[in-house]
């Protein structure tokens, strides 16, 4: 029985690396059968934004090839469901000529719905 898979991402892109973790978690989540879906709010919502850099931390760092979350979302796209939360969006400056095709934006009461449908809600 496939079951409703609600990830929330809270933190920014960078730095701590939720929002690149609970990328692949979605995705096996559907590979095994669910239904995932990443809503991202608060600091989180510059995950959606169009054209990231990776270069963080020292030159080592910077040397290899370190995947954005851009990139990670966009490829998930098949068969995860990628949602933003409006008001942070707004809060934070993102509009949406900044915003990866794809992500729907929501409101609080829409994300108030889907954390009551799913049978598993995670936060990150």
């Amino acid at each position: 029985m496939s079951k409703k898979v609600n990830i929330i991402v809270t933190q920014p892109p960078y730095g701590k690396e939720d929002a690149y973790s609970a990328i692949p978690l979605a995705e096996t989540q559907a590979a095994a059968g669910n239904s995932p879906s990443i809503t991202f709010v608060s600091g989180g919502v510059h995950s959606v934004v169009k054209g990231q850099k990776t270069g963080y931390g020292d030159a080592a760092i910077w040397q290899k090839d370190v995947p954005s979350v851009e990139a990670s979302i966009i490829k998930a796209k098949e068969s995860v469901k990628f949602y933003a939360l409006e008001a942070d969006l707004k809060k934070r400056g993102v509009n949406d000529a900044e915003i990866i095709d794809g992500i729907k934006k929501i409101n609080i009461d829409d994300l108030t719905n889907r954390i009551l449908e799913s049978e598993v809600t995670l936060v990150f």
